[in-house]
């Protein structure tokens, strides 16, 4: 399975992949199935989005500090009192325009 697909199944069903709606269980489950697809396909493996993503969010909403995507994504949620998950959505459709 390609990561973008996966990636639109998780949109529609997340809780069916990391259990809760939960940014940093996101963050896990990415991790993970990122870092196996590149120890299971070396150069062939998918585009790893996160590095360039985090400085994209840190730009966007100018946050100049050492925080991760999956933090920034947490405050943000926290300040518009959205689920974290469907910020990152928001968020990631946004930065692959």
């Amino acid at each position: 399975m390609k990561f973008e697909e996966l990636m639109s199944y998780i949109e529609i069903r997340p809780q069916q992949f990391i259990g809760e709606k939960d940014i940093f269980l996101l963050n896990a489950f990415l991790t993970g199935y990122l870092c196996n697809d590149s120890i299971r396909l070396g150069e062939r493996a998918e585009y790893d989005f996160r590095s360039d993503f985090n400085d994209w969010l840190q730009n966007k909403f100018n946050y100049h500090n050492s925080f991760s995507w999956s933090n920034i994504i947490s405050e943000i949620s926290k300040k518009e009192n959205l689920n974290s998950v469907d910020v990152f959505f928001r968020e990631y459709h946004l930065f692959k325009k």
